[in-house]
């Protein structure tokens, strides 16, 4: 996680400089401008970033992952509060005391990992964690946390509130999974029983339709699959789009659930599908003819595509090249110039509250 932690007073600036040392993280403190005196963790000579507190914090919050704010709880919530856009995009900030007695977590607790940070930060110099989130301090399952865990994306963040409300207020809600469940399942979470009916529930699957189970239901997607991808030299972003959505609307799935996207070697500068990869945020991966080689007997090889690519089978070879002991679950599909395949991990779900 990038760090950065930010010190304005001088018994604020020496714990800055520890909790720098511990976490690997960049340190920030005021003197005539404000300075980057740590990076990495390890001292630095001062390197100016800017003079003015409201644009050190802009910069900072929109650059770092996690920051560490050794400083008044007021000041931080003003400077950031107008930087503020969503709990799934916001960093973990996280408030010390100039003594060093309390690391608060003031937002991103569950998704951002700011709770998880107060509690090492604290650790690190002898303060108390200050956790005020419901879940955690009621001792009930976060599912944003949970989704965060596993590497699940949350599809309907909005509906997260009435799940976390019926959990807090000691009601129960039903799981309907088709992952693996490892832990206990904690007495207020039932798995689903077609014969019950319910008011809140959390389907966690990469499947695109699921049944209607509940009044209330949040959509945590595993991220368990690879779409494999070959195509013409010179595919626009939006022809890939239009095909992979079309694909994944045949296959069943969740593009949310979708890991990364992989290819040959030859594609790594391919132009359209590096451009769908940003835009989606959707890693992309490629392989060399010789990893492709090992397992291509497993498919379908065409000698067209072995002259053009040196291997007989790109799509359906590289989708499971990419995962863990993945599986291929739908073959290769043909749009006009560009080859689509999907392939599925197992995914085990821990439970945790």
């Amino acid at each position: 996680m990038k760090t950065a932690v930010i010190a304005i007073t001088k018994k604020g600036i020496e714990l800055a400089k520890r909790i720098g040392g511990s976490m690997k993280a960049d340190v920030f403190v005021k003197n005539d401008t404000f300075d980057k005196v740590v990076e990495n963790g390890s001292p630095v000579p001062r390197k100016p970033l800017a003079a003015d507190f409201k644009n050190v914090m802009e910069k900072l919050f929109n650059d770092y992952e996690a920051l560490i704010c050794i400083m008044a709880c007021g000041i931080v919530v003003r400077s950031i509060a107008p930087y503020l856009k969503s709990k799934q995009l916001d960093p973990a900030v996280v408030v010390v005391d100039e003594l060093g007695r309390f690391a608060i977590s003031l937002i991103s607790g569950h998704i951002g990992g700011a709770n998880r940070l107060a509690e090492k930060v604290a650790a690190a110099i002898g303060a108390a964690p200050v956790i005020t989130t419901a879940t955690d301090i009621n001792r009930v399952v976060a599912f944003d946390e949970l989704a965060l865990m596993n590497n699940c994306a949350i599809e309907n963040i909005g509906n997260l509130k009435y799940i976390s409300s019926e959990l807090v207020n000691g009601g129960k809600i039903c799981l309907l999974s088709h992952c693996k469940l490892k832990g206990v399942l904690p007495n207020n979470i039932e798995l689903y029983d077609p014969e019950h009916s319910y008011e809140a529930a959390v389907i966690l699957s990469n499947q695109r339709e699921t049944p209607v189970i509940a009044e209330k239901i949040l959509y945590l997607r595993p991220k368990n699959l690879i779409i494999g991808i070959g195509c013409k030299r010179g595919k626009t972003r939006q022809e890939i789009k239009n095909a992979v959505m079309d694909f994944m609307t045949k296959s069943g799935k969740s593009l949310l659930s979708v890991r990364c996207i992989a290819s040959i070697n030859l594609k790594s500068e391919e132009k359209g599908i590096n451009e769908f990869s940003k835009e989606m945020r959707i890693p992309f991966k490629t392989f060399s003819v010789d990893e492709i080689k090992r397992i291509e007997y497993q498919f379908f090889c065409s000698d067209f595509v072995r002259k053009t690519t040196g291997v007989g089978n790109v799509a359906e070879a590289c989708a499971v090249l990419a995962g863990t002991d993945a599986k291929l679950i739908y073959p290769k599909t043909v749009y006009d110039g560009i080859t689509l395949a999907l392939a599925e991990e197992e995914l085990e779900v821990y439970l945790k509250c």
